[in-house]
This record gives structure tokens, C-alpha cells and sequence, in this order.
């Protein structure tokens, strides 16, 4: 079987590879394609693909290159090993687009074990999130995982197949299949939010006009913005949808793409618009009210011991 030479293997498309692998732009900007990293997981893509040049960089890492050092650092190979694997995979440049997606198994989550959220460790991480332990062993899970055979332990919140968004304070990921998170109350608004930390930090709020537009909600949590397309038909059957979206780029053209496919809603990121998310919302709350309590006991210190005078 005839070898590529390795100009050959940079004539296939980028973007095409990584469609093969389940990569999607998350928006795309003249000749350039933006995605969230196929090299690791992150809230706002950073990972862009000139379409023009056919090569790639992740301003996340400060790497790039051409199709050639992306499969070697998605496979974890040398360059010649993974022209090798396009030369035994016959992956011609014209045809590349009907082989089937290389497969990652060394980065493989495979569950252990899922039980009641009781370590202490993760109560701790959440608590840095401003989730209180009540609510998240009403909504999470405490479960065992593994990659390339070593075990860990993390937040675990079920999405609607089954698989598990996992986050402890080291750790961002997710087992497969990858899908949405959909909490039925059979209500007739809907609350759609990014990930599920978001939608704990919500639950959590305290905040009166929050409170007031997830009362009597149903959930909707993407888990990954790129999977907002598949939610329109549940978006279209409720009479009032409210979004708790990040203030960033991707959120902004997620929800101008919403518009243009006729999905009515209210945008609830200008409450907390200061922020770049509703959980740092969260976060930035409690530590004002802990301001305002910590100078409330001086105050009444101050005034205890002025009558003792």
C-alpha cells in the first residue's frame, strides 16, 4: 500500500477530519472555523481552523500546525506513526470524508460507580462554587471513573441517555454519549442553561427576579452549546422560555441563531451581566454578602462595646 508523503496528508481538510471525529464549528468567521478544543474541555471555543491555510491553532495552549501535529497529539504518536495510520486507513484526500472517525481509547471515560454524593472533598469544591451541599446531592451524583485504566472520583450530574458530566476540582468532562440534561416539571416555561454547575448556581440564587423566572420551570441544560440545534422542538413547546447563557461570543451567536429560527424567548444574562456566567454571578454574591455580614459584626461590636463605656 502505497505510503503518503506527508504533503499529501495536508492536502485533507481539517475541518473534514474533524467532523469525522464528532468536532463541529461553534461558529465560523471568514475563512476561519472556531471550535471548542478537541485537545481538552473548555466554555468559549479558542481552537480555530484557517480553512484557507488548512492549518490549525489553540490559542487556549498557544499550539498549532497542520493536520499532522493535530492527529499526532490527539492520538499521542509521533508524526510518521500517524501518517502511517492515514497510509494503512487509506485515507485519500478526495475520498477522506466517507472513511470512518478514528476512534480516541486512550482518553476513553468508562463509569465504575455512581452512589450519593457524600465526599467531602468535592462538598468543598462545590462550596468554592457557591453550592450549597443540600442541592447538590438533590441534583448530582458521586462517581468512580476511569482513563487508560487509573481511577478518580468526581461530581457526576446525568444527562438524559445515561452518561455523566464529571467535574471535581482538577477535572472537566464527560462519559459518552454526550447529550443534554432535561429536568421534566411538566411546567410551560423552560430554563436553558450552558452546564449544569449554571444550573445549580440558579437553584442556589437568592436573587428575587431569578427566583421568580425558574419558579415552576422545567430544565434544559446543554451541557455543550454545540447541542443547542438538537433542543428546538423542546424550545417550540413551551410557551415561555427564559436563557441563562454566558456573556460571551458563543452565547451571543447561539442565541442570534435562536432568533432567526423563530424561537421567542427572554434573555436573562442582562441580570447578571457584570459576569461572565451565572455561577461567577453566584460566586460574587456570596462574597459581597459575606462583606456585608462580616462589617454588620464590627458594627454591632463597635455599638456592644460603646454601652459598656
Amino acid at each position: 500500500m502505497k505510503m503518503f508523503s506527508f504533503t499529501e496528508a495536508k492536502q485533507i481538510p481539517i475541518i473534514e477530519y474533524l467532523s469525522r471525529l464528532g468536532f463541529e464549528p461553534a461558529y465560523n468567521r471568514g475563512t476561519d472555523s472556531w471550535y471548542h478544543s478537541p485537545l481538552r474541555e473548555e466554555r468559549t471555543p479558542s481552537f480555530k481552523v484557517n480553512t484557507h491555510r488548512n492549518v490549525w491553532y489553540d490559542h487556549g495552549s498557544g499550539e498549532g500546525g497542520t493536520i499532522l501535529d493535530l492527529g499526532a497529539k490527539l492520538h499521542q504518536c509521533s508524526l510518521s506513526e500517524f501518517l502511517q495510520t492515514l497510509s494503512d486507513g487509506n485515507y485519500n484526500p478526495l475520498s477522506f470524508h466517507r472513511q470512518p472517525p478514528f476512534q480516541k481509547p486512550e482518553n476513553k471515560i468508562e463509569i465504575i460507580n455512581v452512589r450519593e454524593l457524600s465526599s467531602e472533598e468535592l462538598f468543598y469544591y462545590l462550596r468554592k462554587r457557591g453550592i450549597s451541599k443540600s442541592i447538590a446531592k438533590e441534583f448530582c451524583k458521586e462517581v468512580d471513573f476511569s482513563i487508560r485504566k487509573k481511577i478518580y472520583t468526581a461530581i457526576g450530574f446525568p444527562n438524559q441517555v445515561g452518561a455523566y458530566e464529571l467535574r471535581n476540582h482538577w477535572f472537566k468532562g464527560s462519559s459518552s454519549p454526550k447529550d443534554i440534561s432535561h429536568i421534566n416539571n411538566k411546567a410551560e416555561k423552560l430554563s436553558l442553561l450552558e452546564g449544569f454547575i449554571d444550573f445549580l448556581s440558579v437553584v442556589q440564587l437568592q436573587h428575587k427576579e431569578i427566583k421568580e423566572l425558574v419558579k415552576d420551570s422545567d430544565f434544559l441544560i446543554l451541557n455543550s452549546l454545540r447541542l443547542i440545534n438538537r433542543c428546538l422542538p423542546l424550545l417550540q413547546s413551551h410557551k415561555e422560555v427564559n436563557l441563562f447563557l454566558d456573556n460571551d461570543q458563543a452565547a451571543k451567536e447561539a442565541k442570534e441563531s435562536l432568533m432567526e429560527k423563530g424561537i421567542r424567548f427572554n434573555d436573562a444574562s442582562i441580570l447578571y451581566s457584570k459576569h461572565k456566567d451565572v455561577n461567577e454571578y453566584l460566586i460574587a454574591s456570596n462574597q459581597l454578602r459575606q462583606v456585608n455580614d462580616e462589617e454588620q459584626t464590627q458594627t454591632n461590636s463597635r455599638k456592644r462595646r460603646g454601652m459598656r463605656m
